[in-house]
Parts: structure tokens; C-alpha cells; sequence
């Protein structure tokens, strides 16, 4: 790790992270005393609080975990999470791409969150039994300093207070224990094999290798809350959260609009449905109006094309377009949603869109491309 620590920019832009957005990983030990086993709704807990577009989400969990209670058990106990767009990676050594990448760790007495603390990532702990570990170690002075977060508090400002006052050198004291001899364990533990085997040492030096990059993009949720605000002159402000936040009893403000994706929705959040976004395709003008005939509790439909090119929907047939960069344009449609609740027709929506989100400020047009009679027909009973 110490080694790939100059590949952070590149390990984040494989990991899909925008410039600004932050990356937490949640690190657990296994046991009744880590954070999984203490804290087991903290997970989740994180991802509904934290904006999605200003954080991402990782677990790392121990793997004697899933070796215990089984891959089923341990995906059913995570379903919500992931849901709510927690990446779990398949891989058990992901974390160590993911702790270089990581802007804090959550953690408890694992030895990952140490390593970070090593690194100089920004720590807070979910839990901390230091009676279960050495008292004279290095993991115990570190349980005894590091802060503590409050499961039942603001997650968020907790979060984004503990990167903010980060400093990089702050544990350094502690975790100069961790090895007497840092980046000389190639060497080290070649000359100790080869004296083990009685064979002579390769003469080419033993070299440190880096990581290799992260495989697949962290997840977002296919399904979200979104929080609009529109100013003067086509520019709103949007802040979105996973659509598991519904079930949180968190207050849901006025302007809040719910976007539910094709891949896994819930049956009531279709019901509940403001608009829904689907796949890219061909045929996305016709599954626009076959999807609002078999929702009529949803305003508006949107999807791209096989070109990236967005398109949306309302209920008169109205169909306009969204161009600009691919990452921005789903925001266009909670922006679109509040636009139709303020009884205006998605005819006037079209223009330059100026969205703040995640404190930066993206740019989209949006185009009328068609009118017509909605699809009045019948979804199969």
C-alpha cells in the first residue's frame, strides 16, 4: 500500500469517484465486538444520510464473516445496503486499493483501520472494545485516541467534521509501530525463504510492486429521494439520497422527489413513483409512454438512447432531450419533476440548465423534440 500510495488519482478514477466527491470505507473485523456485530444497523445508516453524489460508499468486510454465516446469509444481511448503494466488492484484498483511494474509514478494532490510520486516511471508530486487545499494542493506543462516532447523531456532519480537521501526522506517534523496517519486507522475506530453502538468493534486488488498479466502478443507488431547489435564470440546486431512506423515518422535505430505477425496485416505491428511469435502448420514446400507462401515479418517464442521449417524458407526450456530460444528465430528471409540479409543461423546461450539486455546478440543455397524445393504453392485468 505504501507502495501504490502515488496511484490515489488513479485508483479513485477507476473507482468512478468525481473530482471533490468522497470516499468512505466502512472497515469490520468479524466477531460480536466489531462493527458489523455491535453496530449492525450502522451501514445502512450511513448510506441513507449521506448525499450520494458527495459520498460513495465501501464496505470491507473480514472474510471469516461470509465464512461464518455463508454468502447467502451475509448478502441477505446487506441487501438494503446495497440497495442504498453500498459496493461490497467480490474481492477479499479490494480494500487496500479502496483505503489508498478512501478519504476516512469507519472502523473498529480491525487491523484495516490502522493501516489507514498509517497512511495518514482520516479515522473514526464505531466501536473500540480495547479489552479485546493487547493493552501494550499499537491498536489499543490507537482505539484509546481516535474519535468516536455517534450512531445515533448526525452522520454526516460527524463525517465531514473529521475530514476537516484531519491531520495527516496526527497519529503518527502510534503507528510508527507499525514495522521497524517500512518497505524493506520484499528484501526481508526473500533472504529469510531463500536461507529457509538453503538456496542461493537471486542477485537482482527484490522489488515492491503496486496495486493493481480497482476492476469495476463503485455503485449509486438505481433508486432515490431528490431534493430540488430551483433559482433564477434555469439554475436549482439538487441533493440526493438512496431511496431506503424511506424507510428511515427521516423527514422528507417539501420538493422531495422520488426517481425509481428498473434494476431491483421495490413494489411501493413504484407506487410512489414521481418518475422512473430505465435502460438505455433503442426504443426509448415507446417504453416512455408504455411505462407511464402502466404507472399512473408517476408524472414523468426518462431513459437514454444507445447514444447516451437522455430523453424524457410526461403524460401529454411531450418528449425533450438532454445533452451534456453523461455522469450529470440523470440529475435532469428530479429537475424536470419539479419543474411539471409547479404546473408548468415540460414544453418550457427546454434550455440551459445550470445544477448545483455536490458544491459543483453542472451544465445541461435540454431540448423539445416532439408532442403528441399520451399512450392511452392499458397495462395487462
Amino acid at each position: 500500500m505504501r507502495a501504490s500510495r502515488a496511484l490515489r488519482p488513479s485508483y479513485r478514477q477507476a473507482f468512478g469517484l468525481s473530482p471533490g466527491q468522497k470516499l468512505v470505507v466502512v472497515s469490520s473485523t468479524w466477531g460480536p465486538e466489531s462493527l458489523l456485530g455491535a453496530a449492525p444497523g450502522l451501514l445502512l445508516r450511513l448510506a441513507e444520510q449521506l448525499p450520494f453524489d458527495e459520498f460513495r460508499i465501501l464496505l470491507a468486510p473480514h472474510p471469516n464473516i461470509v465464512a461464518g454465516h455463508s454468502s447467502w446469509q451475509f448478502g441477505e444481511y446487506t441487501a438494503a445496503a446495497r440497495r442504498a448503494g453500498v459496493t461490497i466488492p467480490k474481492d477479499v484484498d479490494a480494500w487496500r486499493t479502496a483505503i489508498i483511494a478512501a478519504d476516512i474509514v469507519v472502523g473498529d478494532h480491525g487491523s484495516v483501520p490502522f493501516y489507514s490510520a498509517a497512511l495518514g486516511i482520516p479515522l473514526i471508530l464505531a466501536t473500540a472494545p480495547v479489552e479485546s486487545v493487547d493493552p501494550r499494542s499499537p491498536i489499543a493506543k490507537l482505539l484509546d485516541t481516535a474519535p468516536r462516532i455517534d450512531i445515533r447523531g448526525d452522520l454526516a456532519t460527524q463525517i465531514r467534521d473529521v475530514i476537516i480537521d484531519h491531520d495527516p501526522d496526527r497519529y503518527s506517534p502510534i503507528t510508527t509501530f507499525t514495522t521497524s523496517e517500512p518497505d524493506a519486507s520484499p528484501a526481508n522475506l526473500r533472504s529469510l525463504m531463500y536461507r529457509t530453502m538453503k538456496f542461493p538468493e537471486p542477485a537482482e534486488p527484490a522489488e515492491l510492486s503496486a496495486l493493481p488498479m480497482p476492476s469495476q466502478p463503485l455503485h449509486a443507488p438505481h433508486s432515490y429521494l431528490a431534493v430540488v431547489r430551483s433559482g433564477r435564470n434555469r439554475t436549482a440546486s439538487i441533493i440526493r439520497y438512496p431511496a431506503e431512506r424511506l424507510r428511515s423515518g427521516y423527514e422528507t422535505p417539501r420538493g422531495t422527489y422520488i426517481v425509481v430505477g428498473t434494476t431491483e425496485p421495490r413494489r411501493r416505491w413504484m407506487q410512489l413513483a414521481d418518475a422512473v428511469v430505465g435502460d438505455p435502448s433503442s426504443q426509448t420514446t415507446a417504453w416512455i409512454a408504455e411505462t407511464l400507462a402502466a404507472l399512473p401515479g408517476s408524472m414523468l418517464a426518462a431513459a437514454p438512447d444507445e447514444a447516451g442521449v437522455w430523453y424524457l417524458g410526461d403524460r401529454t407526450g411531450t418528449i425533450v432531450t438532454a445533452t451534456g456530460d453523461a455522469c450529470h444528465l440523470p440529475l435532469v430528471t428530479p429537475l424536470a419533476c419539479h419543474h411539471l409540479a409547479q404546473s408548468r409543461p415540460l414544453s418550457e423546461f427546454a434550455g440551459e440548465w445550470e445544477i448545483d450539486c455536490a458544491d459543483r455546478i453542472l451544465v445541461v440543455t435540454v431540448r423539445t423534440v416532439g408532442h403528441g397524445s399520451f399512450a392511452s393504453a392499458q397495462p395487462d392485468l
